[in-house]
């Protein structure tokens, strides 16, 4: 069975909260195709950024050695 017809056999046995919770789902994997980013929240955004480089505080006895 090919992907979209095992997709569509699965969707056939979903409750209409259950498709809302796809709908969301897929909107977001074709907004992160057309963007690049796998994920367009904020949370991602932060939990990305230099701020949050926890390898700085992991690796400071290496990076002052040097």
């Amino acid at each position: 069975m090919n992907i979209r017809k095992e997709l569509e056999s699965i969707i056939e046995q979903l409750n209409d909260e259950q498709l809302s919770e796809l709908l969301d789902l897929a909107v977001s994997l074709q907004s992160a195709k057309k963007s690049g980013y796998p994920i367009e929240s904020q949370a991602y955004q932060d939990w990305l950024s230099a701020e949050n480089d926890i390898y700085d505080k992991i690796f400071t006895d290496e990076l002052t050695a040097r």
